[in-house]
């Protein structure tokens, strides 16, 4: 019985040991890197905080000027929606989405205007409303632990964002 309690602990502690890549720099300096879009609609005061809140619970240390070792960025987005179901149930949603990307702070990640993060991770969710909030924080978030959790050097990952969902 004390093998399977040992066992079960070490279990339920695995998930939270597996939250970060081995990759991941979670000791570096990182900076918070806004395309100028972003930073003179206004959008930046809704992306930064949530950013912010968590990068700073990966470990990284926000560095806030140059001399930063990685640039963190983010990018929202929207479909024009579409119908989803049939009858009674038929609803007009919109797909929305979040990338969080981290890239050495010395590479160029706007290259011909585009945000080209060295890694990323993309966060979707299908919402009646693609303008709320707390659904953006919750993909933010989410989007920058699974940036933790699956960091390499390159690439870009793709998840599904259906825990962020409004909540009725």
């Amino acid at each position: 019985m004390r093998h399977v309690l040992t066992a079960a602990l070490f279990a339920a502690a695995a998930p939270a040991a597996a939250q970060q890549s081995a990759d991941f720099p979670a000791s570096a300096s990182y900076i918070i890197q806004l395309t100028g879009s972003q930073y003179s609609s206004g959008l930046g005061e809704y992306l930064v905080p949530p950013l912010d809140k968590a990068f700073r619970k990966t470990g990284m240390r926000y560095e806030g000027g140059p001399g930063a070792d990685y640039a963190a960025t983010v990018e929202t987005g929207s479909d024009v929606g579409r119908w989803y179901g049939t009858g009674e149930g038929r609803q007009w949603l919109y797909e929305r989405f979040v990338t969080v990307g981290l890239s050495p702070a010395d590479m160029d990640i706007e290259p011909e205007g585009k945000l080209s993060p060295a890694f990323s991770v993309t966060v979707t969710l299908v919402t009646p409303n693609e303008d709320r909030v707390d659904e953006l924080d919750c993909l933010v978030a989410l989007a920058t632990r699974e940036l933790a959790a699956r960091y390499q050097p390159r690439g870009q990952v793709r998840v599904k964002g259906d825990g962020c969902a409004r909540k009725e």
